[in-house]
């Protein structure tokens, strides 16, 4: 949808319009479909897809969905109202009236249009985030873990013949920097859901957001999912847990057991949940291990890439974010550096992949406003 100019004289009637509208039934159905499948077709189809594999493959899956999807579409809803929040923000500090931002609100965010195509793309995001949960918690049972002593020489390889936590080690040391990074690693799934609740919440206006959205569910589809499965590997931080130490990945974690007795990391308390969860065989929102690829890495480039359409100064930001969290994955030993560079390599693919299926051209055009007939007035 294409910027709505700010007024300071009069101008034309900015009154909130009916989100049902007065058209028949029937007939709001038929466009609501419509809309949806022109607007995002290609996302909701995507995540059906996931959907209908785990609900064949995986034992428990309507059960497990049943219990477990109103936590999967909580965080997705608050980051919708949070995006709404921030949008009223910035339009108040442009125009320097909050009636005036609440004008806008009712004209581009609360309308029939854009509730159209936001709420179904939020059920789907979260019902795509429950059935991934369970694919991963899954993945030993399709493929034992066995390809980190391979991921493990690799990383080598390519590093000079050391691992990569060590070179980190040798200009951060394990301490202040160390709790920095653990702190900020997890402020991913913040940076996750509030980038969806914008994209998915707000009207388009930077004609990307079939694109985003579509690149997303492939990340976690093809790489989470598919991938991560044929790649099944477990990560530095529980190599031993999973193949018996010593190993070269033994100090890297007494480094980090160190530093957290004395400030407590997030890092190791989400490790103990997710190993007790593995050797226990219980499936949860937040269960399953899994290092290559990256999803963390992924989506941090997934952000880059869709920042450099809206913003110079966004997408720094999100070069900076990106270099943050490749580091602490290293660092806190959640991945092999690898792992960030076929995430990377990946989501570069699906993201030119997402933009050709999408329409480049239909996707960047400004979208006019739905408007449905209302009979005509005497």
């Amino acid at each position: 949808m294409s910027e709505i100019p700010f007024r300071d004289g009069p101008g034309p009637s900015l009154a909130p319009r009916s989100l049902v509208g007065d058209a028949p039934l029937g007939r709001r159905l038929a466009e609501f479909l419509r809309l949806n499948c022109k607007e995002q077709g290609l996302f909701l189809g995507a995540v059906l897809l996931v959907v209908a594999a785990r609900l064949i493959l995986l034992p428990g899956a309507v059960e497990m969905m049943a219990w477990s999807i109103t936590q999967s579409l909580r965080p997705f809803v608050g980051a919708w109202a949070l995006a709404i929040c921030g949008y009223l923000a910035i339009r108040t500090l442009r125009s320097g009236s909050i009636s005036k931002s609440f004008d806008y609100l009712w004209a581009e965010v609360f309308t029939w249009r854009n509730a159209a195509v936001a709420v179904p793309a939020l059920v789907a995001a979260a019902l795509l985030m429950n059935s991934f949960s369970h694919f991963k918690s899954a993945i030993p049972t399709f493929n034992p873990y066995g390809l980190d002593a391979l991921f493990r020489d690799a990383d080598r390889y390519l590093h000079f013949g050391t691992d990569p936590w060590r070179w980190l080690d040798a200009v951060l040391g394990y301490g202040t920097a160390t709790v920095i990074l653990d702190r900020v690693y997890y402020l991913w799934f913040f940076a996750v859901y509030l980038s969806m609740g914008l994209v998915m919440g707000l009207p388009d206006k930077f004609g990307i957001r079939h694109q985003f959205m579509l690149t997303y569910v492939l990340i976690w589809g093809v790489l989470g999912i598919i991938f991560a499965t044929a790649l099944s590997s477990v990560g530095p931080i529980f190599y031993d847990l999973a193949y018996g130490g010593p190993s070269s990945f033994t100090e890297l974690i007494r480094n980090l057991e160190a530093v957290n007795a004395t400030w407590g990391l997030n890092t190791l308390q989400v490790r103990e949940v997710l190993w007790g969860s593995y050797v226990n065989d219980i499936d949860t929102v937040i269960s399953g291990i899994s290092a290559m690829p990256s999803i963390h890495n992924a989506m941090c480039v997934l952000f880059f890439l869709a920042a450099r359409h809206i913003n110079r100064w966004l997408a720094a930001a999100a070069a900076v974010f990106a270099l943050i969290i490749f580091v602490g994955s290293v660092h806190l030993g959640w991945h092999y550096a690898i792992d960030a560079y076929a995430s990377a390599f990946g989501v570069a693919l699906l993201w030119k992949l997402a933009g050709l299926l999408t329409g480049n051209a239909a996707a960047r055009r400004a979208v006019a406003p739905l408007h449905v007939a209302e009979p005509a007035r005497p």
